[in-house]
């Protein structure tokens, strides 16, 4: 056991010493206060007395001096957990183990250990983000004291036409569901008074084969009833020798069919046995004395006239040639043909529709007494009126297509430049394939050269090696064309293979309008493209044509179009980047402008946006050609119905 140490305790006498040299510091001083006539002597006994006493008035505190530390072989160190426990955090705690009992030496502040207990793995389960955007859940755990996340887990996915929000948004089959709300394909338009296909028309279109006991033929829907059946008809049966009601009796039930003033009338025939030309049958008698009589076979005439000449031969089945073919499979002129060159005109709509508006006949030939005419694959088809031209549901291209003589529901179209802006990127295939036909579709039903132009914009095409640009592919045109240039670019620059990636359709429309807009945040004189800084980011070069000439033709006046195809969100390359709102404020400031936005989910909420501001509307982008062609024909009818926006 270690010996107490002695402590030492001032003495009086080293205290008087120590007030004494304290007090000579002062001694000159006290000496000039001094009272006149006072010795030198008596000033150092007075002081003498009156350090005694201060002396006596002071408090004589022990003084402990601080102990030596222990030596290092005597302290022994130890960390402790200190809370949170949940974050595990710690402090050192030293004890001298040379006393007894042990005498703690110092005492750390908490210090964080580890994140976490590593004794719980699983801490929590937190909302997370995925990659492709959906909403979902991940767990946060303790991993050897770190804090980790695991991969974020959703049961979201890409929005499917099943009457469930697949993508989480709020939204059930949004981008899905067909023009009747409904999953699936548009249903079938049928006769039944409803639009099936809810196009905003009732049973157009539709045709079905019909038939009499006489032949088949065509019918049309109106107004939920089959009419205007054009099979040949079911006649009164006359006594004329023919089969008029067509049920394999000729003249059957009536009295008429021959009678005693009838014998040996001979009545005109084109039929077998004859065959060809004009033959005669009669009436004649079966028994002697005439109780029933009957119609003879038709016969040439020779058969019942003999020739004046005896030398003439007379072949019975060898009728009188006629100067007309006629549609009833006989060779009615003799030259061994049948129904030979026979056409005619013919017309299946509505009565009162011919030769108003589009509404224009056909042409029909024979076939073996039968009139029709031959499809595509050059199989006939009976009673088919090929090249006309019925009432059609009505859209604005300044015609009358239902043939009612009013044309675009009385509206006049408006002079519109119509501006295709289209993702050219190699992610775009079966988008593209669909875009290009509805295009096709959509074009060809405006023909007037006048009224609508049409251009086309695309990005990002292959240029050089490894560069890729922004292309005014065709600029404002009539539709003969355009659609000449679609073609080519079908045929040989098509997408097909295309590798592309930098979507720079943000541009594509800031540059659109750059030359009709009052708003203009960015100037084109201070803007380049990303690849001609060197290094600075992707091979985005000059486009065509170059950035400071890239102006689309848009005609003073005439109502404005732009209609843009991707599967991106909006992308930026120009150098400073266009914001989103430096693009709306620039469509914004465009007057009589309509921006349209086919998209997929990626991007839809910012497409969405872009649509809004030009007055327009967003569409989900669909691989099906028939459902991008109702799109497109929405629009244009919106245009024209709806007029400008200034």
């Amino acid at each position: 056991m270690s010996q107490p140490r002695l402590k030492k305790v001032y003495s009086k006498k080293r205290i008087k010493i120590l007030l004494f040299i304290l007090g000579s510091t002062f001694f000159m001083s006290y000496c000039v206060d001094a009272v006149d006539g006072m010795s030198s002597q008596d000033i150092t006994a007075n002081l003498d007395q009156d350090i005694n006493n201060d002396i006596e008035d002071i408090e004589l505190t022990p003084w402990t001096p601080e102990p030596e530390p222990p030596p290092p072989e005597c302290i022994e160190c130890k960390w402790y957990f200190c809370p949170p426990l949940s974050e595990v955090w710690k402090k050192e705690i030293c004890f001298n183990i040379c006393e007894d009992p042990n005498v703690l030496h110092s005492e750390s502040d908490c210090i964080q250990y580890m994140e976490c207990d590593p004794a719980q793995y699983l801490i929590d389960e937190v909302s997370c983000i995925t990659e492709d955007g959906y909403p979902g859940t991940q767990q946060k755990v303790c991993n050897k004291g770190l804090i980790q996340y695991t991969d974020c887990i959703t049961d979201c996915n890409e929005e499917l036409c099943n009457y469930e929000d697949d993508d989480c948004d709020g939204e059930i089959d949004e981008g899905q569901l067909n023009e009747c709300n409904e999953c699936g394909i548009i249903p079938a338009e049928i006769c039944d008074g409803i639009d099936n296909d809810c196009d905003g028309t009732t049973d157009e279109d539709l045709i079905q084969p019909c038939s009499t006991a006489c032949g088949v033929g065509y019918e049309m829907c109106f107004d939920g009833n089959w009419i205007s059946c054009n099979a040949p008809p079911v006649n009164e049966e006359i006594c004329d020798g023919l089969d008029n009601d067509c049920d394999g009796a000729i003249d059957e039930d009536l009295n008429c069919v021959c009678t005693i003033q009838d014998i040996g009338v001979l009545f005109p025939c084109q039929e077998d046995p004859l065959l060809c030309g004009q033959g005669y049958k009669t009436c004649e008698c079966i028994d002697k004395n005439c109780t029933q009589l009957t119609m003879t076979d038709c016969y040439a005439l020779c058969y019942w006239i003999p020739p004046a000449d005896p030398s003439d031969i007379c072949d019975p089945l060898i009728g009188m040639p006629l100067n007309e073919e006629e549609c009833n499979n006989f060779d009615d002129n003799c030259n061994q043909l049948i129904d030979e060159d026979l056409y005619a005109s013919c017309y299946t709509g509505p009565e009162g529709t011919l030769m108003v508006g589009i509404c224009v006949p056909g042409e029909v030939t024979c076939l073996e007494g039968t009139w029709g005419n031959y499809d595509d694959d050059e199989d006939f088809i009976p009673y088919y009126c090929e090249g006309e031209v019925v009432p059609q549901e009505e859209i604005c291209n300044g015609l009358d297509d239902d043939c009612d003589g009013i044309a675009d529901w009385g509206e006049e179209m408006k002079e519109t430049d119509v501006l295709f802006i289209v993702d050219w990127s190699g992610s775009m295939g079966d988008e593209m394939d669909a875009v290009m036909i509805a295009l096709n579709q959509f074009a060809q039903s405006f023909s007037d050269e006048e009224v609508i132009n049409w251009a086309f914009m695309r990005g990002p095409v292959s240029h050089g090696i490894n560069d890729e640009r922004l292309e005014l592919f065709q600029d404002l045109v009539g539709f003969s064309d355009f659609l000449a240039s679609l073609s080519t670019m079908g045929s040989t620059t098509g997408w097909n293979g295309n590798s592309t990636a930098f979507e720079m359709l943000l541009d594509a429309i800031y540059l659109a309008v750059n030359n009709i807009t009052a708003n203009l945040p960015k100037a084109i004189a201070d803007l380049m493209w990303i690849g001609q800084s060197p290094g600075v980011g992707p091979n985005v070069v000059e486009s065509s044509p170059p950035l400071q000439k890239f102006n689309v033709s848009w005609r003073p006046g005439a109502n404005r179009v732009i209609i843009v195809f991707t599967d991106e969100n909006p992308q930026t390359y120009l150098v400073p980047n266009l914001s989103l709102l430096d693009v709306k404020s620039a469509i914004s400031g465009t007057p009589q402008l309509k921006l349209y936005t086919f998209s997929r989910n990626a991007g839809a909420i910012q497409w969405k946006d872009l649509a809004a501001t030009g007055n327009g509307k967003w569409f989900y982008l669909t691989n099906d050609p028939t459902l991008m062609y109702a799109n497109l024909m929405e629009i244009i009818d919106e245009v024209c119905q709806g007029g400008s926006s200034e």
